[in-house]
């Protein structure tokens, strides 16, 4: 599950500019970049030619020795040379950067370099670092102290842990850092072509899916660089897959022909810089389809088309630590106090945004209570103010209920005048005109008489004989007055249609 790309890309978000130097032994290419929040862009670009020192045979012809006896005095003539025309260029550079603000990277050859996978047991991975500076010397013919050096992991390999060992002798770098010192310059970060056009191209292209080689190189060598990226979270994690470098004769036949192809197998997609055409040419009647770096770059980068020195890459993909738009971290300085990548996983911006995240955040929570309580508030006032409305309303409702039970009482009324009076006719007819009834009350189908008689138990049949009572029968006992007459209390109910 990957993260949406807005949140990568906003982590990355910074104001920076950088300079990248790729120093070759003939020549010194300089770029500079700088990124406004999301956007990078190419300042300037310069390429300076580092001319050849006098050989040997020249020294010999001016002095009259042989070759043989002046190569020490060569060796010192020709490295004397080399760092007077390097601080000659770099001089003339000093102009085109900020040498207090902008980050300085430098990016070298591999043929300067030893670049070699090595292999420890998985018990090693929790300390690689410690492990590879006790082990270091078993590998390389230098002492450790002769040597800048990183590694780089590279995942787990069957039953042993991987990493990609990167070294530098000492005596090959000491003199463009005594150079750039002595005009107050202090590089951030030294790598190899290796990590830098790698980093280059997952710039270019940070979907890359799968395994990829990038080909390419200058002066009669070539390299061949493969990166995969895996799964790792909410993220795609590169890592490095192999790296190799061998003169351009070599790739043609014998065992780099068949590394060669191998490499090529193993890729599910290949990228070229430099004259790659020619090379796949030179090695096989079907070369490979591949992507042009340098056609990414101008579209990525928006160069135009004046840029075709394939040259600048490596300086491109230096200068990338500075912009932090690099995913694989080398820095073979980082021992003399050079930056580690992945050091500073938020710039100055990313924490002013986080800091007024957090702030936002710490205030919108504690607003919740704060807004519950004015809003409680508020309708408490608007509930008072329609109060008596509801008062009034519920009085009106009140008596709307009072009348509608009237209404009902007055609807049964209604319904029933028709029995009753059918009920007082019935009674005239039926009771004799010696009796008298006093009180008269009708409900549910039951009637209820009092009244005095002559002979209250002669009532009883008469009223059974009639076609509308039914169960007819005292209600109370009857009692015989003074005058002859019995009082009586009837019961009777109106008899059901059958």
């Amino acid at each position: 599950m990957n993260s949406p790309g807005w949140i990568r890309n906003l982590s990355r978000a910074d104001f920076l500019k950088s300079v990248g130097l790729y120093i070759t032994h003939d020549r010194l290419v300089f770029v500079r970049l700088r990124k406004n929040f999301l956007n990078l862009a190419l300042l300037e670009h310069e390429v300076r030619e580092l001319p050849h020192g006098e050989n040997r045979q020249a020294i010999s012809e001016l002095t009259g020795w042989i070759a043989e006896d002046v190569r020490e005095i060569a060796l010192k003539a020709e490295h004397d040379s080399r760092e007077r025309a390097l601080r000659q260029a770099i001089l003339s550079l000093l102009p085109h950067f900020n040498v207090a603000r902008d980050s300085i990277y430098i990016c070298v050859p591999q043929d300067q370099a030893v670049v070699q996978p090595l292999f420890f047991p998985l018990a090693a991975e929790s300390n690689l670092r410690q492990v590879l500076e006790y082990e270091i010397e078993r590998y390389l013919p230098f002492r450790r102290e002769d040597m800048f050096y990183d590694f780089l992991p590279m995942g787990q390999w069957g039953e042993r842990i991987a990493l990609c060992l990167f070294a530098v002798p000492r005596k090959n770098l000491n003199g463009v850092l005594e150079v750039l010192g002595s005009l107050g310059i202090v590089p951030n970060g030294v790598e190899t072509t290796v990590t830098a056009l790698a980093n280059y191209l997952l710039f270019c292209d940070r979907e890359i899916a799968g395994s990829a080689a990038i080909v390419g190189g200058h002066d009669e060598s070539w390299e061949m660089v493969g990166i995969q990226n895996r799964p790792d979270g909410w993220a795609s994690t590169p890592e490095l897959v192999f790296s190799h470098r061998l003169p351009a004769s070599d790739w043609a036949e014998g065992v780099g022909r068949e590394l060669l192809h191998e490499c090529l197998r193993r890729a599910s997609k290949i990228y070229g810089w430099g004259p790659a055409g020619e090379f796949f040419s030179s090695i096989t009647n079907d070369p490979p389809l591949y992507d042009d770096l340098l056609a990414m770059g101008r579209q990525k980068l928006g160069l135009g088309a004046t840029v075709s020195d394939p040259n600048l890459l490596p300086a491109l993909g230096a200068a990338l630590r500075g912009v932090r738009e690099s995913s694989l971290g080398v820095n073979i300085l980082q021992a003399t106090g050079g930056e580690r990548e992945g050091g500073k996983w938020l710039s100055l911006l990313n924490t002013v945004l986080v800091g007024l995240l957090a702030i936002a955040l710490l205030g919108w929570g504690v607003s919740y209570p704060i807004k519950d309580e004015l809003r409680l508030r508020q309708l408490q006032r608007e509930n008072q103010k329609v109060e008596p409305a509801v008062q009034a309303l519920r009085e009106v409702e009140t008596q709307l209920q009072t009348v509608r039970r009237e209404e009902r009482f007055l609807g049964d009324i209604e319904e029933r005048k028709g029995e009753v009076l059918r009920v007082l006719d019935e009674l005239t007819k039926v009771i004799p005109t010696s009796a008298y009834l006093s009180n008269f009350r009708y409900r549910n189908g039951v009637l209820e008489v009092q009244g005095n008689a002559e002979n209250a138990s002669a009532l009883i049949p008469l009223l059974e004989r009639s076609p509308m009572f039914e169960n007819v029968g005292f209600n109370a006992p009857s009692n015989r007055g003074r005058d002859n007459r019995e009082t009586f209390s009837l019961k009777a109910d109106l008899e059901k249609a059958k």
